[in-house]
C-alpha cells in the first residue's frame, strides 16, 4: 500500500472515530423485545446468520474476518464494543462478497454502529482499485446497510443475492 493510501486510510479511520463519538443517540424505531411476539424464537446472532447464509449461494465458502480486519477497517473497533458481531468475507476467490452483522449492546449504540459501517463502506469505495475486476465494483457501489432493533447488517453482494439477504435478515429479526 502506498503512502497516500495509508494516509487516506488513517484519516478516514480518525474521522470515523470522531463521527462515532459525535453521533447522537436515540431510539431507532424498530420493534423492541417488549413488543415482540413472545411465541417467536429468540433473535440471536446465530439465528440471523443462519437465515442470511441460507440465501447466499457462496456463504459456505466465506470465512470469519479476523479481529485485525475489524480494528483496521472499522475505525479501531474491538469485539467488546458489541454484544456480538460476525463479518464473513470471501477468502478463496476473486469475489468481494462480504456480509457483516453487528449487535449493539443497547439501543443507544445503534447509531454509532451505523456510522461505523457507513465509514467502512466509504473507505472501501475510496480505496477501490480500478484495475481490479470491473465486474465486482457494482457490488461495492450498491452495498447496503440495514438496521432492525439492535442489529445492523451490511452486505456487499450482487443485486439479487443482496435483496434475498436483506429479506432474510428482516424476517430473522422480526
Amino acid at each position: 500500500m502506498n503512502i497516500r493510501k495509508l494516509l487516506v486510510l488513517l484519516l478516514c479511520m480518525t474521522a470515523l472515530l470522531l463521527a462515532g463519538v459525535l453521533v447522537s443517540c436515540g431510539e431507532n424505531g424498530n420493534q423492541t423485545d417488549e413488543t415482540r411476539d413472545p411465541s417467536l424464537p429468540p433473535v440471536t446472532m446465530d439465528s440471523i446468520w443462519e437465515a442470511v447464509a441460507a440465501v447466499v449461494p457462496n456463504a459456505q465458502n466465506m470465512t470469519d474476518a479476523q479481529a485485525t480486519y475489524l480494528s483496521g477497517f472499522f475505525g479501531g473497533a474491538k469485539a467488546e464494543d458489541f454484544a456480538s458481531y460476525k463479518i464473513a468475507v470471501q477468502s478463496m476467490s476473486t469475489s468481494i462478497d462480504e456480509i457483516g452483522i453487528f449487535e449493539a449492546k443497547d439501543a443507544s449504540e445503534v447509531k454509532k454502529i451505523e456510522a461505523m459501517i457507513d465509514g467502512f463502506l466509504d473507505l472501501y469505495n475510496d480505496l477501490w482499485n480500478d484495475d481490479y475486476l470491473e465486474s465486482e465494483y457494482p457490488k461495492l457501489k450498491n452495498a447496503e446497510r440495514v438496521t432492525r432493533g439492535n442489529f445492523v447488517m451490511y452486505v456487499i453482494l450482487d443485486d439479487s443475492t443482496r435483496a434475498a439477504a436483506i429479506t432474510a435478515f428482516e424476517n430473522a429479526t422480526k
